[in-house]
């Protein structure tokens, strides 16, 4: 897994950088709006669109991200209080649901950008058809990463890991000892 754990720090680094860049992007724009229609009493036309189309790429990029490391909001309660032996099969079957949850979305995805209702954009000059490529994309790497924690879920239950496992979902407070 060398070679793959490489590609997914390098698409992990790449999906930072360019959810950062859509933050700034939607701040730059939503500043110059607010200068525009309050300094200069003219508003611009297209900014509104343009910082709606980064949001949605930001959240399906920054979700790439969030998933890399399992760290978007979930309750491990039901886990916690499993016998260690069974909680690393929940804890791969919840990761499978969520790989076919996401190879759902990959599908409609890539159905809706090929699909003919893409409006062209005259504020900003472009086809909505680049917002709606964000969720095969996003979709497509979530996938990835959740694909990749299943095969190191697997090889840490076959190599007998349990203190991945009696871990899992503990809170910070509770591994510093607070």
């Amino acid at each position: 897994m060398g070679f793959l754990a490489s590609v997914i720090k390098i698409l992990d680094d790449a999906a930072r950088l360019a959810s950062m860049a859509f933050v700034l992007i939607v701040l730059g724009v939503m500043s110059a709006q607010i200068f525009f229609r309050y300094g200069l009493n003219s508003s611009l036309q297209w900014s509104e669109e343009l910082s709606i189309w980064a949001m949605i790429w930001l959240v399906f990029v920054g979700s790439i991200v969030v998933i890399r490391q399992w760290e978007h909001i979930y309750i491990p309660t039901f886990i916690r209080v499993l016998p260690l032996k069974l909680r690393p099969f929940l804890i791969i079957l919840s990761k499978v649901g969520a790989a076919i949850f996401l190879a759902a979305i990959l599908y409609y995805g890539v159905v809706v950008f090929l699909g003919p209702s893409n409006a062209f954009s005259h504020n900003i000059g472009v086809s909505s058809k680049w917002a709606k490529l964000s969720i095969p994309v996003g979709a497509g790497l979530m996938l990835l990463m959740v694909c990749v924690q299943i095969l190191e879920d697997v090889q840490r239950l076959i190599s007998a890991d349990w203190d991945y496992f009696a871990n899992y979902g503990k809170m910070d407070l509770d591994q510093d000892g607070s």
